[in-house]
């Protein structure tokens, strides 16, 4: 990995978000673009992201292999709500009703949103074809363990919510890639060039939707600080101690370890306002490492690759 490279991509990434965060804070980019544009993100230039990893990878893979990359993708998804369910309660409880808020900061992170545009802008369409799998289990665990622990005991569990856009396309994409299904030149091309607006996109969107909240109000808090730790450190530090057993691939294992290490999700916040959470918390949580990971990412990248 030329960390040089590395370096270079995440400069682009920080000044892309500041300059979404600067011009939400200015009035600039309002609620109605976050929304709107949050929406085509991750329903239009994602998904052709996804799809355009499959046009475009060189690997083969047999029905075994892909089983064992899903299943590292399974154990790092898994391994990040074993660890933040353990370490929130090793957090001081004053106020229980904010544990669920911090124990989903540390558990879900930004894999669409942040890890995709980075593999695919360092690694290629092999790895953003690994982390479109990761959000199959991503989506399960989210809407199965995430929901029951803002919703309290007793909540339902509903199969429909799981299926978002961009797991659908992930599905899709997986049978076009097994089945060798031939996609017509034109529509690969309208697939490359909508692919290409994800990486910019997805930045600017990040830092105006996170344009609301104080980045003074949220480097203030010390627990913040040590959430922010266990999902930039801790919990990429275990997954690739863990997956390097599991694969011997090394651009399955980056790119578990790139995921494992991405910021909170923005959708911690927008559950938090949903089912009636400390949704400030987890909007400075999430701004904080955000930020933070700008720097932790090439780190871990140097230290781990």
């Amino acid at each position: 990995m030329d960390m040089m490279t590395l370096l270079e991509k995440m400069f682009i990434f920080t000044v892309l978000m500041v300059i979404g965060y600067v011009l939400a804070r200015r009035g600039v980019l309002g609620k109605d673009f976050t929304k709107a544009a949050s929406s085509l993100v991750l329903n239009v230039f994602m998904c052709a992201a996804i799809l355009n990893s499959v046009l475009t990878v060189s690997i083969t893979l047999s029905w075994a292999e892909l089983g064992r990359i899903f299943l590292v993708l399974c154990v790092m998804q898994l391994l990040g709500y074993v660890v933040a369910a353990v370490a929130v309660r090793l957090f001081p409880r004053r106020d229980p009703e904010r544990q669920p808020c911090l124990e989903l900061l540390m558990s879900m992170g930004n894999s669409m949103f942040i890890a995709l545009p980075i593999v695919d802008g360092l690694l290629g369409p092999e790895a953003v074809f690994y982390v479109s799998l990761s959000c199959i289990p991503f989506n399960v665990l989210l809407y199965t363990y995430g929901v029951w622990r803002l919703k309290g005991a007793g909540s339902k569990l509903r199969i429909r919510d799981m299926l978002s856009v961009p797991l659908v396309v992930t599905l899709l994409s997986v049978l076009i890639f097994l089945l060798q299904i031939p996609v017509p030149r034109i529509l690969r091309g309208l697939v490359s060039a909508t692919a290409g607006a994800s990486m910019p996109m997805s930045m600017i969107v990040i830092g105006a939707t996170l344009g609301s909240v104080s980045l003074l109000d949220a480097f203030r808090s010390g627990k913040l600080y040590a959430v922010s730790a266990v999902r930039l450190l801790l919990i990429p530090a275990l997954t690739w101690a863990v997956c390097r057993f599991l694969t011997p691939d090394p651009t399955l294992l980056l790119t578990a370890t790139i995921v494992a290490g991405c910021p909170s999700a923005v959708l911690v916040t927008v559950l938090s306002v949903q089912y009636g959470r400390d949704a400030v918390l987890t909007a400075e949580g999430t701004l904080q490492n955000t930020f933070l990971s700008m720097a932790t990412i090439p780190l871990l990248v140097y230290l781990l690759s």
